[in-house]
């Protein structure tokens, strides 16, 4: 990993243990968890747990990826788990609320340059 991100490099897809995972929803996804920013449609609506809103706004890419996003957000340890399920999580992460977001990702920056400076 060569900076912080939830996801190992790769060109086009991240391999995420047995999942695939399209590049620009990986980026997304980092993006809305680390800054907060509004990952768009397709994500938001994976997020806020809304399966119709997500097969709608879906690319042919993440059209077959659907189950390996909502496979990896619920299964790796690393994914704040009060950071999506819901439209008041998903709202609060946005706005970071209390803090909710700030919070974790300085933990992760914590453990990202401890794995850094064990090499």
């Amino acid at each position: 990993m060569s900076k912080l991100s939830l996801f190992p490099e790769e060109e086009t897809k991240r391999q995420v243990g047995e999942l695939v995972i399209p590049v620009h929803t990986t980026e997304a996804l980092d993006n809305y968890f680390f800054r907060g920013y509004n990952p768009g449609k397709f994500v938001s609506s994976i997020l806020i747990n809304n399966l119709y809103g997500a097969v709608n706004s879906a690319d042919i890419a993440n059209r077959h990826a659907i189950w390996e996003i909502v496979k990896w957000l619920t299964t790796d340890p690393k994914v704040p788990q009060h950071g999506f399920g819901c439209v008041e999580l998903f709202t609060d992460w946005l706005q970071d609320t209390n803090n909710v977001r700030t919070i974790w990702v300085d933990k992760m920056e914590k453990e990202y340059i401890w794995e850094t400076l064990k090499g």
